[in-house]
């Protein structure tokens, strides 16, 4: 038997949340961006296809690195573009601050890594944000070549019960 019971229509909250990862793209002790598997005999890189990589990202409430921390991205990127243009990201913000502590949001979607602002969708969370959906929108700050350092901005809209 089929049971189909109707729903009162639940008004949805429109959150914006702004923070900033800090990411360190190498194998050196202070990485947090690191590449797991490639093709073999091709250089495991953000331009090569099928490279992927592990993240654990300390996020902070402004762009500098001693800001408070809020949190973690943590997941993995692979780059899923034949030419290497799109990175596809499976990414948790995993919050500790006092706010959202112990709540997670789930990033899915594809980065096209050569456009100056990058969305994929908010597809779930947890804790606080428990249903949420929405989108984020990365923008890379600050880059520092040499030592593979980036601050990315990350812009959250959410629309949640």
């Amino acid at each position: 038997m089929l049971c189909i019971c109707p729903t009162e229509a639940q008004r949805l909250n429109q959150t914006n949340i702004v923070f900033f990862l800090q990411d360190v793209a190498s194998t050196g002790p202070n990485a947090t961006v690191v590449p797991v598997i490639g093709i073999t005999g091709k250089a495991w890189t953000f331009a090569t296809f099928g490279t992927i990589f592990a993240i654990d990202d300390p996020i902070t409430e402004t762009p500098s690195r001693s800001s408070n921390q809020v949190g973690r991205a943590q997941g993995m990127l692979v780059t899923s573009a034949l030419d290497g243009s799109n990175v596809s990201v499976l990414v948790s913000i995993v919050f500790t601050n006092r706010e959202y502590g112990g709540s997670t949001l789930e990033l899915q979607g594809v980065s096209r890594q050569n456009e100056r602002y990058r969305e994929v969708s908010v597809v779930s969370g947890t804790g606080t944000f428990r249903f949420a959906r929405g989108f984020a929108i990365f923008e890379t700050i600050y880059y520092e070549r040499t030592i593979s350092y980036s601050i990315i901005r990350c812009t959250i809209t959410l629309l949640e019960s």
